[in-house]
């Protein structure tokens, strides 16, 4: 997970490539947390500019399970006709695309990401833990050097800057019902809300 600055705020180290980020997910102790409520996300808020409250959520894409505190696109085929839902989709694809962007980062000034890294398994490990933490200090370093994030930050609270925590495996699924969240999420993005690159 990142934060809006391209800031790696949790890390899951030690998957295999072949498996997809929702099922590393659903392994994972923060996962489990998330789908059973015991998380600590901040309280509910309202949007800005809005009477519109929403929790907090992570913004996944089509291959997670919507709930209350993950955010899914809608699915093309009942996108097509909606273009509410449509106005929706992009702009959650543009929240996500925060998180490539935070690879690409890691990468440009990282560069052994950029091939098969031949060392053990836990060296290995090692090295993309290390390689996150440094990220994170030379995104401090950026941030204060140009004194504002990528992104502009209507809230009162601090971004999360120099916490990462590792996600431990667990299983099993909580089903939850996120469909009113995304709803209130759908109305802010195409009234108040909206922006005029949208659409």
């Amino acid at each position: 997970m990142v934060d809006a600055n391209c800031k790696f705020v949790v890390v899951d180290i030690g998957s295999y490539g072949k498996e997809e980020d929702s099922g590393i997910f659903l392994k994972s102790i923060m996962g489990q947390q998330i789908l059973n409520g015991s998380f600590s996300f901040p309280e509910d808020c309202s949007l800005p500019g809005s009477d519109i409250i929403v929790p907090h959520v992570i913004v996944g894409d089509e291959d997670f399970r919507l709930h209350t505190h993950i955010m899914k696109p809608y699915s093309r085929k009942s996108s097509r006709d909606d273009s509410t839902k449509t106005v929706f989709n992009y702009r959650l694809s543009r929240a996500r695309r925060v998180t490539e962007n935070a690879f690409g980062l890691l990468s440009q000034v990282f560069r052994v990401f950029y091939q098969p890294i031949n060392l053990e398994m836990s060296t290995c490990d090692d090295l993309v833990w290390v390689a996150c933490i440094l990220h994170n200090m030379l995104r401090d370093g950026y941030l204060e050097n140009n004194k504002r994030p990528y992104f502009e930050y209507d809230h009162d609270h601090d971004l999360p800057s120099n916490s990462m925590l590792p996600i431990r495996r667990g299983g099993g699924f909580l089903h939850a019902n996120g469909f009113e969240v995304r709803e209130r999420f759908k109305t802010f993005f195409n009234n108040e809300g909206s922006v005029s690159w949208q659409r």
